[in-house]
């Protein structure tokens, strides 16, 4: 106790004559001297113990397996102070060791603002934090630009076996520390570090991130509204224990159509047999037959992807199946899947989806079916999404490792009420802890702070028509002035994150900044199709990304490869 007080007395002392988590205006907190990278070791975070604080040189790192790079990949990065520290260390209710890692480095060239760098997954590993960027195929980082950067693994390393990930599930401080508690926790000691380090708190403060990283982001402007100036919120996993009871549903009508198609192994269905990439590619040239020329140019993209009407039931075969024709399971599946799993009282459980033209990508095949064609299925939907409903989602938690025989068994009409439920140690629900819904940003807002979101239509994980339907509520809130609080940019054609045929690599950060600190809200965000994206038949084509509901219109003259002969209308 002595200890504790001692350090809570130390960390008091540091911060008094600097700025708190919230007071990320320019200008703010009093300068005091600098302490050095090895120095900063011996520094007093209340509730925190440092594990490592050294410099790094100039250079490449060998990354712990987050984008832009698979484990084994590298990044560039600037010399830096790199420190590590756990946080809250405790022993779960289940007997194990809990603690809110996190990762933070340090740029020797500051730029005087912090980058908080969100997750993915249910996370569970202590990833680098360089500051992953927006988009797809992005070279640079935020640390390389100068942003003071942290990671966590949000309370939780992840255990081996098939349900490793999951098992943290079990703990309900475990479960609040992933919803919510840890990114507040490590920002927290983040900018106590950072004020620390460089004898001054941050001018401006900035979270970013897609999928889970994007709930997060979220979730900071909801509960925690004092932390960031602005957030970017790609492919935000913002009700995700609900978009997992939508997995679920998925592989059950993708196992029906996969028995369809080919004799099941050892007893169950071949999932990754539901569709070829025939099929698949079928599929997407129908959609952009009927949908392409919707908003008045034929090049590949939906654009108009609101007015896009499909039904797949004009695919269905009308005798034996062929490469032209889809089987009557395949076509069931597509209609049901994409008009959303219902409760017993036939109302959408999740969200319904937009037919697209890029569903044939491997990004989003791999979600729904995967690719093992003998042995475990492995779609993400089934190791990923049901394996974090089963033990995370869900109360009580299931405890399981054969995720194809929970799938199977659970009834989203009656086992959905399961991600609202409470009860023994665990007093909150999941949606309670995990989703990130309230429109209610009246303090974030009174700060100044920003939203600024991005969408693939092609997403596999979690509907694009979701995020458009939050962007309605923060509008029935906010009438007028929503568009100086939030704006959404949709990615025809782009997957989950990143992917896809589309034009993918774009740069939300520059935009976001110049929105917070200039007072420039985007309106149009210039997307690149990577020319080494296998999946794109234009490779360099440019296209304005449009803030939501403005959409590209080509100029009628131009390159229609060309973002210059596009307006947003």
């Amino acid at each position: 106790m002595r200890g504790a007080l001692v350090a809570a007395a130390a960390a008091a002392t540091l911060m008094a004559g600097c700025a708190q988590p919230g007071d990320a205006g320019p200008g703010s907190g009093t300068a005091a001297a600098p302490v050095g990278c090895a120095q900063l070791a011996g520094i007093a975070v209340a509730d925190t113990r440092l594990t490592q604080a050294e410099a790094v040189p100039a250079g490449s790192i060998a990354l712990t397996g987050i984008q832009p790079g698979a484990p084994g990949s590298t990044a560039r990065v600037p010399a830096h102070c790199h420190v590590q520290g756990r946080i809250a260390e405790r022993t779960g209710i289940d007997g194990k060791p809990y603690a809110i890692g996190f990762d933070l480095r340090l740029p020797a060239e500051w730029n005087g603002r912090f980058f908080f760098q969100g997750g993915g997954g249910t996370d569970g590993v202590l990833r680098d934090a360089i500051g992953v960027l927006t988009g797809g195929g992005n070279t640079g980082n935020a640390l390389l630009q100068g942003y003071a950067v942290v990671f966590t693994d949000t309370g939780h390393l992840n255990e081996p076996g098939p349900n490793g990930p999951y098992q943290f599930g079990l703990d309900p401080q475990a479960r609040a520390d992933n919803g919510y508690n840890a990114m507040a926790q490590t920002a927290r000691a983040a900018k106590q570090l950072i004020a620390a380090h460089y004898g001054q708190a941050p001018r401006r403060s900035y979270f970013v991130g897609c999928s889970n990283g994007g709930r997060q982001a979220m979730m900071m402007t909801q509960r925690y509204p004092d932390m960031f100036d602005g957030v970017i919120a790609s492919a935000p996993a913002y009700r995700v224990p609900l978009a997992s009871v939508q997995a679920v549903y998925d592989t059950q009508l993708y196992a029906r159509a996969a028995a369809e198609q080919a004799p099941p192994a050892a007893g169950r269905p071949v999932l990754a047999k539901a569709f070829s990439p025939a099929d698949m590619r079928l599929l997407t040239r129908t959609v952009l037959a009927r949908c392409d020329a919707l908003d008045g140019l034929k090049d590949g993209i939906v654009d108009n992807w609101p007015a896009c009407r499909f039904d797949p039931a004009e695919l269905r075969c009308r005798g034996a199946k062929t490469a032209a024709c889809l089987g009557p399971a395949q076509v069931e599946a597509l209609q049901k899947s994409f008009a959303g799993a219902k409760d017993a009282q036939g109302r959408v459980i999740y969200s319904d989806w937009t037919f697209d033209a890029g569903l044939h990508s491997r990004e989003w095949t791999r979600w729904k079916f995967g690719d093992a064609q003998q042995g475990e299925a492995n779609a993400r939907n089934l190791t990923l999404m049901t394996g974090a409903l089963a033990m995370f989602f869900t109360t009580p938690p299931t405890v399981t490792t054969d995720f194809w025989a929970y799938a199977m068994g659970f009834d989203p009409a009656r086992d959905a009420a399961k991600v609202h439920a409470a009860g023994g140690p665990f007093r909150e629900s999941a949606m309670q802890m995990v989703a990130a819904e309230s429109p209610d940003v009246d303090a974030y807002v009174r700060r100044g702070g920003k939203l600024l979101f991005f969408h693939g239509v092609s997403d596999p994980v979690f509907s694009v028509k979701d995020t458009v339907r939050y962007l309605d509520r923060l509008r029935a809130r906010y009438g007028e002035r929503t568009d100086g609080i939030a704006r959404l940019f949709t990615v025809p054609n782009m997957a989950h994150c990143s992917g896809g045929p589309a034009t993918d690599q774009y740069d939300g950060l520059s935009a976001l900044v110049k929105w917070v600190e200039q007072g420039e809200a985007p309106t149009r965000i210039v997307a690149r199709a990577r020319p080494e994206n296998p999946e794109v038949a234009w490779p360099g084509r440019t296209r304005p990304l449009c803030a939501w509901p403005a959409q590209p219109r080509h100029d009628g003259r131009g390159s229609i490869d060309d973002a210059a002969s596009f307006h947003c209308r």
